[in-house]
């Protein structure tokens, strides 16, 4: 066995001590330990799980740095203290780096979506919920998250059922404080417009960032002037327009490093950074290294 080959082995090991993953193409088998539905996994180990779904709920809780996860066409920048909570069967990929670390639940949600009231609502709930309002409903999803993990990690008789209480818990303050409170209605309402447009501006960006586009062509696009469309779209994402231009470059060009043996100078192109040594200077200032360097760590082609 080859030197990398042997250390991507031992690397899996400590990774999935309690634990592997079932691949069919990009379908994940979620393995359970015995009578129970729900895992929790611990990582510091950087590492990139490709394109998958699974039939499990996955939350992210990041203890450390920073996971990114691309979810569908959108990108998620999930840091410390922030949750990211994906629905069953919806495809997602995630990264995380050197200096980061997090818990990874994966539970099967029957438990879950079949109490009545969550039932009654399910449409609303089976979306992505992405914490990091640093709200007194955000803290208590976190704090009552580590619970679980805690109890998980006794493995205490009934640790099982122990778990999906605290998960229980976590949908009621999701209902009560992201999907019906009054106060959180009022707020939708009033933003709902904008919302829709940002969620416009968006795909307009994932489906135009190999062009030369600027923030006057996306504000064009959206209706909206420059300065009001800036305003909206950072409190929409979290980010600015350029930050989050660069972000979608940036995990077009990893997943080709990754997943290829394209010429830098086709990557720089294919991922929008129109020459190789922007390319170069930006992904060195984003990520660390330089996307040779990124290529021969974590390429699998």
């Amino acid at each position: 066995m080859s030197e990398k080959r042997k250390r991507d082995a031992d690397l899996r090991a400590a990774r999935y001590e309690d634990g592997f993953r079932v691949m069919q193409g990009h379908r994940e088998y979620v393995t359970y330990l015995d009578d129970s539905s729900i895992r929790i996994w611990y990582s510091d180990i950087p590492w990139r799980y490709e394109t998958h779904d699974h039939s499990a709920v996955e939350v992210c809780l990041t203890l450390e740095g920073v996971v990114d996860y691309l979810v569908q066409d959108t990108i998620y920048h999930v840091r410390k203290g922030e949750v990211l909570i994906i629905p069953p069967d919806v495809p997602h990929s995630l990264n995380m780096e050197e200096g980061s670390s997090r818990y990874l639940y994966l539970y099967e949600p029957e438990t879950v979506y079949g109490m009545r009231d969550v039932k009654s609502m399910l449409q609303q709930f089976n979306r992505v919920f992405y914490l990091h309002d640093g709200s007194d409903a955000h803290i208590r999803i976190r704090e009552t998250l580590l619970k679980a993990q805690a109890v998980y990690e006794r493995s205490e008789v009934m640790w099982n059922t122990a778990c999906y209480g605290y998960i229980l818990r976590v949908y009621a303050v999701l209902g009560q404080h992201y999907l019906i409170n009054p106060r959180a209605h009022q707020r939708k309402a009033a933003a709902s417009v904008d919302s829709e447009v940002i969620t416009a501006a968006m795909g307009y960006i994932n489906t135009h960032f190999r062009e030369d586009l600027s923030l006057d062509d996306v504000a064009d696009f959206s209706g909206f002037s420059r300065y009001y469309f800036s305003r909206s779209f950072k409190k929409q994402t979290g980010y600015s327009f350029k930050d989050y231009l660069i972000q979608k470059r940036l995990q077009v060009a990893m997943d080709l490093l990754i997943r290829s043996n394209t010429p830098m100078r086709e990557v720089a192109m294919e991922s929008g950074f129109g020459s190789v040594a922007t390319f170069n200077r930006v992904f060195r200032e984003r990520k660390g290294c330089t996307p040779t360097q990124y290529r021969a760590i974590y390429g699998t082609y």
